[in-house]
């Protein structure tokens, strides 16, 4: 079972389990299901699933009323840049209702970030760190099928942002939100935190530092962004961020931020200091070519810590060892 299909599934469970379940959005309906992920509900609940207008701003309001009436609704975005359209209510409504008097809107809004096929800079974007900033509601951006299943599961406690990569719904839904690579994990040098589809290539990455300069690394992919995550252990001597945004401001800045706060209570020792590989600052070129360069590589991400500590580069010519995240030690 694939990311997309376990979506699928898991919307059908919590669907079945609370009758006031809904989902809507621009495309739930259609054939194509959003990836392929609202068809199932479509045909088990077709009257739970409604297709709507064109009009995001006015579809998050419809969300807010909906939840008030004692509806649990799940709006879809096709791609995170429509959030923009949406955070006046978000920011003013949904997160801070419970908080003023009423009860706690049980309400989720996934959004797709769209790389993929040239998309361009208007719908390709992740908005994830905006949000995080936002007291009274929840972002993910899970990189794992239980780690959508655990968003979703999260509406019940506050209201939810979920953060979905178009490169995973192919990826297998099974995929762990860690990996260690070379002395079973308990030595690591490096740890890598990737966020969202960043993991794969991630994974990469460490996988040719290992078999190649025999440096033994651990990769995590933090899935709820409010959440601090652990360090792979107490060797770490380099903490690399990779996210699939702007590094300026954005979840990287976060991290590299929650790593120093380790380091100086004492959890990470060894740490020297924290490096952050990112796209570039500037917005998503259109040319799907200069688009697959716009998103840092295995090799740009292999290299950057390897820079740092004074040890031979990859070169370009170089082939990446791919590598298929099954979770513990390599």
């Amino acid at each position: 079972m694939n990311y997309g299909e376990r979506i699928a599934t898991e919307t059908v469970k919590w669907m079945t389990r609370d009758p006031k379940a809904l989902i809507l959005g621009v495309g739930v309906k259609d054939e194509k299901g959003i990836f392929g992920t609202t068809k199932l509900a479509n045909d088990v609940f077709p009257d739970r699933v409604i297709e709507t207008p064109l009009s995001e701003n006015m579809l998050t309001g419809a969300l807010v009323g909906l939840a008030q009436a004692g509806w649990h609704p799940l709006l879809v975005h096709a791609r995170s840049d429509f959030m923009t359209l949406s955070m006046e209510h978000i920011v003013n409504s949904i997160a801070k209702w419970g908080y003023m008097g009423g009860e706690q809107l049980q309400v989720g809004i996934r959004c797709i970030i769209g790389q993929g096929w040239g998309n361009g800079p208007q719908h390709t974007q992740s908005t994830a760190h905006w949000f995080t900033g936002v007291p009274g509601v929840a972002t993910w951006m899970p990189a794992t099928g239980d780690g959508w299943k655990d968003a979703l599961g999260d509406i019940k406690n506050n209201p939810v942002l979920i953060y979905e990569h178009r490169k995973l719904y192919e990826v297998d839904a099974a995929t762990p939100n860690f990996a260690s690579f070379g002395d079973q994990g308990e030595n690591a040098r490096i740890l890598f935190i990737a966020y969202s589809a960043a993991f794969t290539e991630t994974c990469n990455a460490a996988k040719m530092l290992w078999l190649r300069r025999g440096i033994p690394s651990a990769v995590v992919a933090p899935e709820k962004l409010s959440a601090s995550f652990s360090p792979a252990s107490d060797t770490v001597e380099l903490a690399v961020v990779v996210d699939v945004g702007t590094q300026f401001g954005g979840l990287s800045a976060q991290a590299s931020r929650d790593i120093e706060y380790m380091r100086v209570r004492g959890t990470l020792p060894k740490l020297h200091g924290s490096l952050c590989v990112s796209p570039p600052h500037n917005p998503t070129p259109a040319s799907e070519y200069l688009e697959r360069q716009w998103y840092p590589t295995a090799l740009e991400i292999a290299n950057t810590p390897l820079f740092v500590m004074g040890e031979k580069l990859f070169d370009a010519q170089e082939s990446v060892v791919n590598h298929v995240p099954k979770g513990g030690p390599f």
